[in-house]
């Protein structure tokens, strides 16, 4: 059955968002009467019967509503550096929602080499993501913040980074499935020896994720994979 994200669905009638309207009357060609899913990504489904479909506006009437529960007992968080190659984030967004991520923070250090990020683009493949691997909670995708403006934010008791170089331990073996955890994964060039120490500094324990040396974005894929398995044991 079709799935549409649709951020509002407080009311019995639900009209379409513009984008999933399209996709609706356009791309998929439904009609009245054809019942369709509609989830709004913080944990509500609805089954709906299209009402009216027209070019401009598609309408959905509730047949039944459900609140899901949340996905993971205790949330993952992913500081990810920005990669040069925009195709590469995106790819890490799809993948790290298809597994299981609840907050994405792009974060800025001295060797990122993307200055800026569109983060509209990330939501909506966030959004899909979503839709196919039928999921019910949309991880949030914060803006673009710099490594210190992090730093100054409340954040979990579990913190770690990726290192390759210095002293660090395998994530398998720090990371403890009983609570909230937030893993920054640097960029390309990897973490400056300054970065690094401000980390520890801050409560932070470095970790490798196996013996190869990783891209950013499989790097933090492979993070978030681990933990949303480790939860599910």
């Amino acid at each position: 059955m079709h799935r549409f994200h649709c951020p509002d669905l407080d009311t019995d009638l639900v009209d379409l968002p513009e984008e999933e309207a399209h996709h609706a009357a356009s791309v998929l060609r439904l009609a009245r009467g054809q019942h369709v899913v509609l989830v709004n990504g913080r944990g509500t489904y609805v089954l709906a019967e299209l009402e009216d479909v027209g070019r401009k506006q598609v309408l959905a009437r509730v047949v039944e509503r459900r609140e899901m529960p949340l996905e993971r007992a205790h949330r993952i968080h992913l500081a990810v550096a920005p990669t040069k190659q925009m195709d590469r984030y995106e790819w890490f967004v799809e993948k790290a929602v298809e597994v299981g991520v609840d907050r994405i923070t792009p974060v800025m250090t001295d060797r990122t080499e993307r200055a800026k990020l569109r983060v509209d683009r990330l939501d909506r493949v966030a959004i899909s993501a979503m839709k196919q691997s039928l999921r019910h909670w949309l991880p949030v995708i914060d803006e673009p913040i710099a490594l210190d403006e992090l730093l100054e934010q409340p954040l979990p008791d579990q913190r770690y980074f990726g290192w390759c170089e210095g002293k660090h331990t395998s994530l398998m073996a720090r990371y403890h499935s009983g609570s909230d955890a937030l893993v920054l994964i640097g960029p390309e060039g990897d973490l400056t020896s300054a970065e690094a120490e401000l980390l520890r500094s801050h409560g932070f324990d470095a970790v490798s994720l196996g013996q190869a040396r990783l891209r950013t974005e499989t790097a933090a894929l492979s993070a978030c994979t681990w933990m949303s398995l480790a939860q599910q044991r």
